[in-house]
């Protein structure tokens, strides 16, 4: 793969694809399924530039964000699709919380942004 980096305030994204199947077990094709909103963040930006400094941006590689839906430009990079968007199109941080030995529940990070 490529070695890249998006430039200031971008991000890089590969989308989380949902379950193509409803809890009763009937199947959504493709052509109905609403894209998901959730990825993996790939690569992050140097960061935003306010006034003459550059301030990073507070989420790194690996984080799972939730994202705007109509923002993201589908990008293609040694043959694998990505999303890529500016910092301000990402909504939330997905925290994964440990119950009873199990990673079930989910929570926002609280954050400056």
């Amino acid at each position: 793969m490529l070695d890249f980096e998006p430039l200031g305030d971008k991000v890089i994204i590969r989308r989380l694809e949902d379950d193509a199947e409803m809890s009763r077990g009937l199947h959504i094709p493709e052509i109905a399924q609403v894209k998901s909103s959730k990825g993996i963040v790939i690569a992050v930006g140097e960061g935003r530039l306010i006034g003459d400094k550059i301030v990073p941006l507070p989420i790194e590689v690996g984080d799972t964000v939730m994202f705007s839906k109509y923002g993201a430009t589908e990008i293609v990079i040694d043959g694998d699709d990505f999303l890529m968007l500016r910092f301000d199109e990402i909504y939330l941080r997905v925290k994964r919380i440990a119950v009873a030995d199990k990673l079930t529940n989910y929570s926002v990070f609280k954050g400056s942004g």
